[in-house]
């Protein structure tokens, strides 16, 4: 899984965020977050794991209750590091086994159970071997 650290707060955190009037659907979100805030690209094929209940919506400017849906798809590109045009901030950008970002995210058990379908979802789908466990490394770009 990519996960991407924001320089301000330190903590990490899934590519994602609100849905745009221009985002057809959730799944354009996430296609439209992962290159401005990872520049990653994603494939087509996009399975929506569940969601998780946020009581004030801080991380959207304390909007209110509100529920995060919770997509996998499989990375087809990673590009350079490279500047949010949202934020103007620079994200860290790490690569976890699902577990160890359901941990590092602090999802509790909800999390841990979405996580564990991600890494199924991977292998049966998309052919994605299981992530062995091993250290959280640094997304490096890589080339077609």
């Amino acid at each position: 899984m990519v996960l991407v650290v924001d320089p301000g707060n330190q903590l990490p955190v899934l590519p994602g965020g609100t849905v745009e009037t221009t985002d057809a659907a959730p799944e354009a979100t996430l296609r439209r977050e992962a290159i401005e805030e990872a520049q990653v690209t994603i494939g087509d094929d996009l399975v929506r794991l569940g969601w998780v209940y946020d009581a004030t919506g801080d991380v959207y400017g304390g909007i209110g209750p509100c529920a995060r849906l919770r997509l996998a798809a499989p990375i087809t590109k990673v590009g350079p590091t490279g500047v949010d045009p949202a934020t103007g901030r620079t994200f860290a950008r790490l690569l976890a086994a699902p577990a160890q970002a359901a941990a590092l995210l602090g999802w509790g058990e909800n999390g841990y159970r979405q996580a564990e379908l991600a890494a199924r979802w991977a292998h049966e789908r998309w052919n994605i071997p299981h992530a062995a466990p091993g250290p959280v490394t640094e997304l490096r770009e890589t080339h077609a």
